[in-house]
């Protein structure tokens, strides 16, 4: 087995390197070869149990993704669309169960890649109630919305052509390896080519990883960034926003990116093998809003209570 893990870069990487560089090393080095129960430390096997800790906003917008998936490709295999109320009851039915797997700790520290724990329900959070309250009421928000965003109208066209759903795929960039995977990807009828951001939250800045999409698209299609149209759809309140990328757009995020790879390299000893510094070179970022949902405060002596 590889002694440490391959080196690579996306945005959900960068996220958590911003968020906590503690939680950063437990999530990309600590954890790594967790899976291994007859090879691997305590810590190690500990750390890749609680890395596979999940939480109902995570569910949930893992939920809202493959509904909307489902719906796409019913379109693009020319059969009805799913019916709303079908879509809210698969919904509600996969949260009770994500729920029931996680009241079993055995089975999920069995198999924790493949079952189910909510973090909530793991420490014991008293957030859970009200979380799940306010997921069920998401649930019928965004199912309702699904059918009526600018997306679902270009998908209704004749014309329009489907290229990827939910697809990862990767590109080159400052020598790295960086992962891209968008949630829906088609050409219009003039052309163009639409990048679909399916968002179950609040409206956020999200444009450094449409850029990357952009990029990716760019590269990958062959078609010049007039032709790319970057979309994040708000199912939650049923808006939009539309961005065009400009060439100065694009390289100001590749820089960006390259300073993060900076950032990130000087974390590890060893650039070859992505072996890391020392753990104590990974500082703690504690933080109220960081600690209360992080997978690895039951080995974090720095956490915020």
């Amino acid at each position: 087995m590889a002694q440490y893990p391959q080196w690579s870069y996306s945005q959900s990487r960068a996220n958590m390197f911003d968020e906590c560089l503690r939680k950063y090393y437990y999530h990309y080095y600590g954890a790594h070869n967790g899976w291994k129960t007859d090879q691997a430390d305590d810590m190690t096997v500990r750390l890749y149990r609680l890395k596979q800790l999940s939480n109902l906003y995570l569910v949930f917008g893992d939920l809202v993704h493959r509904m909307c998936e489902s719906a796409v490709r019913s379109r693009d295999e020319g059969r009805e669309r799913p019916r709303v109320p079908f879509l809210e009851q698969t919904m509600r039915k996969l949260l009770n169960e994500a729920y029931l797997q996680s009241m079993d700790a055995e089975q999920w520290r069995q198999d924790p890649k493949n079952r189910v724990m909510l973090s909530e329900m793991y420490y014991g959070d008293d957030t859970l109630q009200e979380r799940i309250g306010t997921i069920k009421e998401r649930i019928t928000a965004c199912v309702n919305s699904l059918y009526d965003t600018l997306t679902w109208e270009d998908l209704a066209r004749a014309s329009t052509q489907i290229l990827e759903i939910e697809k990862w795929d990767t590109m080159m960039l400052h020598d790295t390896r960086v992962y891209v995977k968008m949630d829906l990807l088609y050409r219009r009828g003039n052309g163009n080519i639409v990048i679909v951001d399916w968002k179950t939250g609040k409206e956020e800045d999200f444009s450094d990883q449409l850029l990357l999409y952009a990029a990716y698209v760019r590269e990958h299609y062959r078609v010049p960034l007039e032709q790319i149209e970057l979309r994040v759809e708000y199912l939650l309140n049923g808006t939009y926003k539309q961005y065009a990328a400009t060439q100065e757009d694009l390289a100001r995020a590749e820089e960006k990116v390259g300073r993060y790879i900076e950032e990130m390299k000087s974390c590890v000893a060893d650039e070859y093998y992505n072996r890391p510094k020392d753990i104590s070179f990974f500082t703690p970022m504690p933080s109220r809003r960081a600690c209360r949902d992080c997978n690895f405060r039951e080995v974090c002596s720095e956490r915020v209570m």
